[in-house]
């Protein structure tokens, strides 16, 4: 074998790796994107503006104080069907509720915001929203940051 074909070989080789990986890569991230638009979630807020629709300041990771809650179950086609809901803040590092917070909805709500919800220190926390009973609707989690 020449020394030609080897490298062609070994190049054409490697350049099927590369594209392999990209495809992989690429179907990844396609899953991803079509997963979160499918599926119920549960975000944060600085501020939302409700004349606009628009979550301002949309992130994981925030510095102490208050927050707004999204939770928007509309992907999955339900509603609340409760009266009041929770939000509640769960200390990943111990398992210990931090903070519970009350609030009123309607039953037919299947996207709502819930202002105030105070982060009181730094910390890794999962948020939850749940029913009187504690049935969890949705939940995710945060990071909260030394200012």
């Amino acid at each position: 074998m020449s020394m030609k074909n080897y490298y062609r070989k070994n190049f054409s080789f490697v350049i099927s790796l590369a594209i392999l990986f990209l495809l992989i890569l690429s179907c990844g991230k396609l899953s991803e994107l079509s997963s979160d638009s499918k599926s119920d979630k549960l975000y944060f807020c600085e501020k939302y503006d409700l004349a606009k629709d628009e979550c301002e300041g949309k992130s994981i990771k925030y510095t102490p104080g208050r927050l707004t809650v999204m939770v928007d179950i509309r992907p999955s086609k339900k509603k609340l069907g409760v009266s009041k809901v929770n939000i509640n803040i769960t200390d990943l590092k111990t398992g210990e509720v931090a903070d519970t917070f009350p609030y009123d909805t309607e039953e037919d709500m299947d996207y709502v915001y819930f202002e105030n919800v105070n982060f009181k220190k730094p910390g890794k926390y999962k948020v939850s929203a749940l029913k009187p009973d504690g049935t969890v609707i949705v939940t995710n989690e945060i990071e909260i940051v030394e200012k």
